[in-house]
């Protein structure tokens, strides 16, 4: 059975949430939610989990402390700097250097966690995409097989949705 999709479009958000509780309940197969802003109410319905790209800045800034810390002191004990009595390798000028790193390679992985988790570039727009959806729409994506399209679209209707077809590809 070749399970094809429904797209659903919303004017209100509440509209939205309110059919995506009801599909979910369901256990119908949610593709993809589109929103013209970010709403912490459909991430919640969906239980969508948080993102893992904070542990990756967090190695990331873990490494730059490690980076500027070990740079600086091979650098002291390469040059053989005359310290007069003072520590060859001191501990405070070293926090510097070891905020900065961790600033830089911190900000390095953020950003290409970022780019790897929400997999960019994307070269071509989904089809079930609608401009409206960037504007003043909101759109659900539901993928069903053909004995439950008219049970899918019941219930986005039901909910409130301005129209329900079919997803194009």
């Amino acid at each position: 059975m070749k399970n094809e999709g429904l797209i659903g479009v919303f004017k209100y958000l509440d509209d939205l949430v309110n059919a995506l509780e009801v599909l979910r309940k369901q256990e119908l197969k949610i593709q993809t939610v589109y929103s013209p802003v970010p709403s912490h109410e459909i991430l919640e319905t969906l239980g969508v989990k948080a993102s893992p790209v904070r542990y990756f800045t967090l190695i990331g800034a873990m490494l730059g402390i490690a980076t500027g810390v070990g740079l600086a002191i091979y650098t002291a004990m390469q040059w053989k700097f005359i310290v007069s009595g003072k520590p060859p390798v001191p501990r405070v000028p070293y926090v510097i250097v070891a905020f900065e790193f961790c600033i830089l390679l911190g900000v390095f992985w953020n950003l290409a966690s970022m780019w790897v988790k929400s997999r960019l570039p994307k070269f071509r727009v989904p089809p079930s995409y609608d401009p409206r959806f960037s504007r003043d729409r909101f759109g659900v994506v539901v993928l069903c097989s053909e004995p439950d399209r008219e049970k899918v679209k019941g219930i986005l209707t039901q909910a409130g949705a301005e129209e329900v077809h079919a997803a194009n590809g």
